[in-house]
């Protein structure tokens, strides 16, 4: 068989100690991917975001739905869109999440989970969440 497909192994909603507002994610799996990668997809419901936070090794994630918030500290807000594609290096603070007035949903490839989680920070604060375009 050449071709492999990816399944959910777990879902839920994901604590308030990481975000913002309701959070969803499904956890994928499969054979074509290294037993150190991460694949989830997570759903922000509008207004929703995650805290602040560094991560340990490379990030992507592929926008699939709705409109989202990235932010990397020092930077202003950027609009995300449905296709856009970020890459986040290791050791950049940043956050992201949904617009005030749209639901937002991502495909996020974590690798070298082995190295560590990265380190969760503080809340976004209103005010830094609410700045887009100020």
């Amino acid at each position: 068989m050449s071709t492999l497909y990816t399944s959910v192994i777990e879902e839920g909603k994901i604590p308030n100690t990481y975000m913002t507002g309701n959070v969803s994610y499904k956890k994928q799996t499969s054979n074509i991917h290294p037993d150190n990668t991460v694949i989830k997809e997570v759903s922000f419901e509008p207004g929703s975001r995650c805290k602040w936070h560094v991560n340990a090794t490379l990030q992507l994630f592929i926008a699939t739905d709705g409109i989202g918030y990235f932010q990397e500290k020092g930077s202003s807000i950027r609009l995300l869109h449905k296709d856009e594609v970020v890459t986040i290096l290791p050791g950049i603070e940043h956050w992201y999440g949904a617009t005030p007035f749209s639901k937002f949903s991502h495909i996020s490839i974590i690798t070298e989970i082995d190295k560590g989680t990265g380190i969760w920070l503080e809340s976004v604060t209103d005010d830094e969440y609410n700045s887009f375009g100020k």
